[in-house]
């Protein structure tokens, strides 16, 4: 019998490994699979963040969770139309521990001759100035399950088991207000080899955000959800993908204890709106009247399919 966060982990590192597709031949969707529009406003927001003053020249653009690449060469892309000049002040890296991932990502990148440095650890990436992003990363990211004061084992049958959680488990739920929900474990790990890996740091971030306080832990497969806690898991285990709500409160109050400053932490279609999306329409229709039809239809995807159950936030040291 093992504690659920090491099943979870287990879980997500065979999954992941396979180099399992995104999008519509894959189990579930994200905001890149609607289409480039996604990668355009986050370039257009970086592009903010430096006339701001609030990132400096030169500088490091570091993906993580970036799965095949495709949000990156959006983001690229995006740069050579929206301010070509500034390509020259960039170096762009992806942290992908997947080694098909990895090959997957190179390929893609070969195809269009960008010079993409691919680490396959957070520590083996240093650098003294970097804007980090990532699109639906933390909800890989292991956890408990808590139930009052017991927490979830996974028997050998893959049966969940509620037993009595450990003090400092219980301690840490109390300090969190979290008794009946996931308990991410991981944070603290990250943000440790986050720091280490870089001196000054803005890290852009979305995820599917947590509600309330009950348990939101599922699996998707073929784009149909499952409840984890109702279904037979040997049916599913690292055969579709197992995913939570994060936990925003939890996470903040964690940044903060870790001398993080939180810079913007709103829903993401505000977000997106923030990031530019009427001027990026605007200037599609000017000049590429082809795209900016595309563009208004992603939009209409991004904003009412995903919805405000996504948020966005931003965070620097």
């Amino acid at each position: 019998m093992i504690i659920f966060s090491e099943f979870f982990q287990n879980w997500i590192d065979k999954y992941y490994s396979q180099a399992v597709s995104v999008g519509k031949n894959g189990d579930f969707y994200t905001a890149i699979s609607v289409g480039n529009l996604f990668g355009v406003l986050l370039a257009n927001h970086f592009l903010k963040l430096i006339d701001n003053k609030k990132l400096a020249l030169p500088i490091d653009v570091v993906e993580i969770g970036a799965n095949e690449g495709y949000l990156m060469l959006d983001f690229i892309q995006a740069l050579h139309t929206l301010r070509p000049s500034i390509l020259k002040h960039i170096q762009c890296h992806i942290i992908e521990p997947h080694e098909k991932l990895r090959n997957l990502q190179k390929a893609l990148f070969k195809q269009y001759d960008l010079d993409i440095k691919i680490h396959d650890s957070l520590k083996k990436y240093h650098s003294n100035n970097a804007f980090f992003y990532a699109n639906e990363l933390f909800d890989c990211f292991a956890c408990e399950l808590i139930k009052d004061d017991t927490m979830a084992y996974v028997d050998e049958n893959l049966k969940i088991v509620f037993k009595p959680a450990n003090q400092n488990i219980i301690n840490q739920c109390k300090k969190y207000n979290i008794y009946n929900s996931e308990f991410c474990i991981a944070y603290e790990p990250f943000l440790f080899d986050l720091k280490n890996s870089c001196k000054n740091i803005v890290f852009a971030c979305f995820d599917y955000a947590k509600t309330q306080e009950k348990p939101s832990i599922r699996m998707y497969k073929n784009h149909q959800v499952f409840n984890l806690l109702e279904e037979n898991l040997s049916d599913f285990f690292a055969m579709s993908d197992i995913t939570y709500n994060v936990n925003f409160n939890h996470l903040i109050q964690v940044l903060k204890e870790e001398s993080f400053e939180i810079l913007e932490f709103k829903n993401q279609n505000q977000a997106l709106i923030d990031f530019g999306l009427e001027e990026i329409l605007n200037h599609a229709k000017k000049t590429y009247p082809q795209t900016y039809k595309n563009f208004i239809n992603q939009s209409k995807n991004l904003m009412f399919n995903f919805g405000d159950k996504f948020k966005f936030l931003e965070f620097k040291l």
